[in-house]
C-alpha cells in the first residue's frame, strides 16, 4: 500500500455504501500498482454515479480518492480543490473524523508546494480533532506530518521530537509503510545536520521496509534519499545506482516533481565525477521542470546545486546569480535552513572574488538566520494546548448541533403522528376536509423542517469556520516545556496564586478545635550539579537526554497532582499541594538519594552518575500569620537555600520549614533570618549540622 493510502482513515470508508467500498478498494489497488490513469478513471466514474444517485457521502469519498491520485501526479492545486469539495460535504454533515482526515490531506498539499506555515496550520487542526476523538492512529499521522514540515523549516530539534514520538506509536500500531516514511525523514534530518553515517542507517531501514510492503512511490523516495546520502559520502557509484532506480520509478508513476528532485542529485553526482556537460544537463532540466510546473522546493534545490557547481568551476558570476535568486525565493517562503545554505554559497563566492567586505556582511546575515532558526526551535509549539481546547469546544458545538437536528426531526414526526391519530377520530362527514387540511399542514411542516435543516447546516459551516480561527491563537505562549513535558513558568504563574490563596485561607480560618492538616505548600528548587560539564564533555544532545531522565526521577518521587515545572536550564521547581510540612525533609532526601543512585544513559555506550542540590521552603512560612510573607519572598528564601547548598559542597539539601516571632539572641539568628529580616526561622539540612552550611554573601 502507498504511504498516502495508508495515511487515510477508515473513518471515510466506513460511512460509504457497500458498492462504493468495493470500488474504493479497486482504486487503492490501482494506486499501489502505479496505474494512476486507471485509478483516476475509476474515481471519476464513482463520483459521477454518486452524484446521479444524490449520495453526498459517496461523492465526498470519490473526491477524497481523486485528491490522493492528483497528489501522486504532483497536481497539487487540483488535489487541494478535490479535498475542499470533500471537506464541504463532510462539514455539512457534521462528521468530525472525516473532517480531520481531509484537513491533514490539505496540509500535505501545502507542504508539497513548500507553503509550510499553511501546512502547519492544517496539520495542527487535524491533530487537535484527532485528540478530541482519541484517535491514536490519526494522532501518530499528524505527529509525523508536523515533524516533516518542521524539518523543512530547519526546526531540527522539534522535528526530531515529533518524528520520534510518531515512530513509537506507528511501531506499536504495526503500520510499516508509515514507519518507513518516518525513518526516512529522520535520516533526512541527520543529512541536514551532516551526520551522514547515522542518516545512512535510517535510510537503509526505511528502504528495506518499503520493499517489504511493495509501495512503489515510497521505494522510489527511499532510493532517491539514499542516493543523496551516498553523494555526501562521495560514494558516487552507489549514489548512481540508487538514483537511477528512483528515476525509473518516478517516470513510471508520472511524478514530475520527484523526478526533478532525482535529476538534481544525479546532476551533482555527474559533475563530481567530472561529467560536467551531462551534470549541467540534468540540473537545467530539473530547473526547467520546476519553473514550468511551479514546484518551488525543486526550484530551490536545482538553483542551489547549480550555484555550487558554477562555484566549483570558478564561474563566479553565474554562481552568484543562482545563489541570489535562491536567497530571494527561500526568504519569501520562510525556508530559513535552505536560505542559510544559499548565503553560505554567496560567502564562498565573495571570498573567491576576494571581496572580503561583502563576504563578512553576508556571513553576518547568515548567522542572523541561524539565530532565528534557534529561536524558532524554542517557540514552534506555541499555544498547542489552547488551540486544542478551543477546537474541542468547537467540535462539541458541532456535535450538539447534530443532536439538536435529530431531536427536531423526531419531534416533527411525533407531531405528525398525533395529527394523524386526531384526524382518524373525527366523524366521517368532516374526514375529507380534515384530510385536505392534514396535507396542507404536512407541507408546511416539511417546509419548516427543510428551513431548519438548512439553518443548522449553515451553523455547522459557521462552526467549522470558527475552527480555523481557533488556530490563530498560535501567538500565545505554550504552557509546557517542549523537551521535558513539564509545565513551564507561564503555567505556574497562572496556577500558583490560586493555590497560595487556598492554602493561606485554610490557615487563616482554622480554629484551635480544628487544627489544619495537609494544607501546606512544599516548594522545592532543584539544580543539577555540574550540568555544564555534561554538556561540554558529551554535547547538548546528551545533555537533553540527561534532562529527560532527570524528569523521570521527578515523576517517580512526586505525585501527579503536584506542580512539576522546568524553571529554566538545569533548574526544576516542584510545588506539592495539600501536603504536610513535617514531610518536607523526607521528600527532599528521597529525591536527592534517587538522583544520586540513578544511572543516566547519554547514549547506547555512555552512562554517568550525577547529583543535585536542593533548596526548599514551606508556604505559608508563618503558620499563625499566613499572609505576612508573600510568595515572591518565599521563592527568594528557597533560592537562597539552594545557593547555600551549592556553596556547601553540593549533593545536599537546605530549607526553611517555618518562621515565628520567638525572641532569640542576635548570635542565634541564622544568616538567612538576618538577610530576610525574620526573627526566628526553623532550618533543616542533610549536612551534619546547621553549622556546616556555607551561606553565600
Amino acid at each position: 500500500m502507498s504511504f498516502l493510502a495508508e495515511a487515510k482513515s477508515d473513518a471515510i470508508r466506513l460511512i460509504t455504501s457497500t458498492q462504493t467500498k468495493e470500488q474504493l478498494q479497486s482504486i487503492t489497488a490501482y494506486q499501489d500498482a502505479g496505474r494512476l490513469a486507471q485509478a483516476e478513471s475509476l474515481s471519476l466514474l464513482l463520483l459521477e454515479r454518486a452524484r446521479s444517485q444524490g449520495n453526498d457521502i459517496d461523492a465526498a469519498a470519490a473526491f477524497h480518492e481523486l485528491g490522493h491520485i492528483l497528489i501522486l501526479q504532483n497536481k497539487y492545486e487540483l488535489s487541494r480543490q478535490a479535498f475542499h469539495n470533500a471537506l464541504e460535504i463532510f462539514t455539512g454533515e457534521g462528521l468530525l473524523k472525516p473532517i480531520a482526515v481531509i484537513l491533514a490531506d490539505i496540509g500535505n498539499t501545502y507542504r508539497f508546494q513548500s507553503e509550510y506555515n499553511q501546512a502547519l496550520n492544517f496539520h495542527y487542526r487535524a491533530l487537535s480533532l484527532y485528540k478530541t476523538e482519541k484517535n491514536r492512529q490519526g494522532i501518530a499521522d499528524q505527529q509525523l506530518n508536523i515533524g516533516i514540515v518542521l524539518k523543512e523549516l530547519g526546526q531540527f530539534e522539534p522535528a526530531l521530537d515529533f518524528l520520534k514520538r510518531a515512530l513509537t506509536q506507528l511501531r506499536r500500531q504495526k503500520r510499516l509503510e508509515s514507519v518507513s516514511q518516518t525513518l526516512s525523514h529522520i535520516g533526512g534530518i541527520y543529512v541536514d545536520m551532516a551526520q551522514y553515517e547515522s542518516a545512512l542507517t535510517y535510510m537503509k531501514d526505511a528502504l528495506a521496509i518499503s520493499e517489504e510492503t511493495l509501495s512503489r512511490y515510497r521505494i522510489g523516495k527511499n532510493h532517491y534519499r539514499l542516493g543523496n546520502v551516498y553523494l555526501k559520502l562521495a560514494q558516487y557509484e552507489l549514489a548512481t545506482v540508487h538514483l537511477k532506480e528512483a528515476l525509473a520509478i518516478f517516470s513510471e508513476l508520472d511524478a514530475p516533481r520527484d523526478h526533478g528532485s532525482v535529476l538534481t542529485v544525479l546532476g551533482q553526482v555527474e559533475i563530481a565525477q567530472g561529467n560536467t556537460e551531462k551534470g549541467f544537463q540534468h540540473l537545467n532540466q530539473a530547473l526547467t521542470r520546476a519553473n514550468e510546473d511551479a514546484f518551488p522546493k525543486l526550484k530551490s534545490e536545482a538553483q542551489l546545486a547549480l550555484a555550487k557547481a558554477y562555484l566549483t568551476l570558478q564561474q563566479l558570476d553565474k554562481a552568484l546569480t543562482h545563489a541570489m535568486r535562491g536567497v530571494e525565493q527561500t526568504g519569501k517562503r520562510q525556508q530559513l535552513s535552505m536560505q542559510a545554505k544559499f548565503l553560505q554559497v554567496i560567502v564562498d563566492i565573495y571570498v573567491a572574488q576576494q571581496n572580503f567586505e561583502k563576504a563578512f556582511k553576508t556571513l553576518l546575515q547568515k548567522n542572523q538566520i541561524i539565530s532565528e532558526i534557534v529561536s524558532q526551535n524554542s517557540t514552534m509549539t506555541v499555544a498547542q494546548m489552547q488551540s486544542e481546547i478551543e477546537v474541542e469546544r468547537q467540535a462539541q458545538s458541532i456535535e450538539m448541533l447534530r443532536k439538536n437536528k435529530a431531536i427536531e426531526l423526531a419531534r416533527a414526526e411525533q407531531t405528525n403522528l398525533r395529527t394523524t391519530f386526531a384526524l382518524g377520530s373525527l366523524i366521517g362527514t368532516l374526514l375529507f376536509i380534515f384530510l385536505l387540511w392534514s396535507r396542507y399542514h404536512q407541507k408546511r411542516v416539511n417546509l419548516y423542517l427543510k428551513k431548519e435543516v438548512r439553518k443548522r447546516t449553515q451553523e455547522l459551516v459557521h462552526k467549522n469556520n470558527e475552527l480555523e480561527e481557533a488556530y490563530h491563537t498560535l501567538e500565545e505562549v505554550s504552557l509546557r516545556d517542549r523537551l521535558t513535558g513539564l509545565y513551564n513558568r507561564h503555567y505556574l504563574e497562572a496556577q500558583l496564586p490560586g493555590e497560595i490563596q487556598r492554602s493561606q485561607h485554610t490557615f487563616a480560618t482554622a480554629t484551635p478545635q480544628e487544627p489544619v492538616r495537609d494544607a501546606d505548600l512544599l516548594c522545592f528548587l532543584f539544580d543539577i550539579d555540574n550540568f555544564k560539564k555534561i554538556n561540554d564533555d558529551y554535547g547538548h544532545m546528551a545533555g537533553d537526554q540527561f534532562l529527560i531522565q532527570f524528569t523521570e526521577v521527578i515523576h517517580d518521587v512526586f505525585r501527579q497532582t503536584d506542580l512539576l515545572t522546568r524553571w529554566g536550564g538545569e533548574e526544576f521547581l516542584v510545588i506539592c499541594r495539600q501536603a504536610n510540612r513535617d514531610e518536607v525533609c523526607m521528600l527532599a532526601e528521597r529525591f536527592r538519594a534517587a538522583v544520586h543512585e540513578k544511572l543516566f544513559y547519554l547514549n547506547d555506550e555512555t552512562h554517568i552518575r550525577a547529583s543535585c542540590s536542593i533548596g526548599f521552603c514551606t508556604l505559608p512560612l508563618f503558620v499563625n500569620s499566613p499572609y505576612r510573607v508573600n510568595w515572591q519572598k518565599t521563592f527568594l528564601i528557597m533560592d537562597y537555600c539552594l545557593y547555600a547548598a551549592k556553596a556547601s559542597g553540593k549533593n545536599c539539601w537546605i530549607g526553611a520549614i517555618s518562621a515565628t516571632d520567638e525572641k532569640i539572641t542576635e548570635e542565634a539568628r541564622s544568616p538567612l533570618a538576618k538577610k530576610f529580616e525574620l526573627t526566628s526561622v526553623k532550618l533543616a539540612t542533610s549536612l551534619n549540622n546547621l553549622a556546616s552550611i556555607n551561606w553565600p554573601d
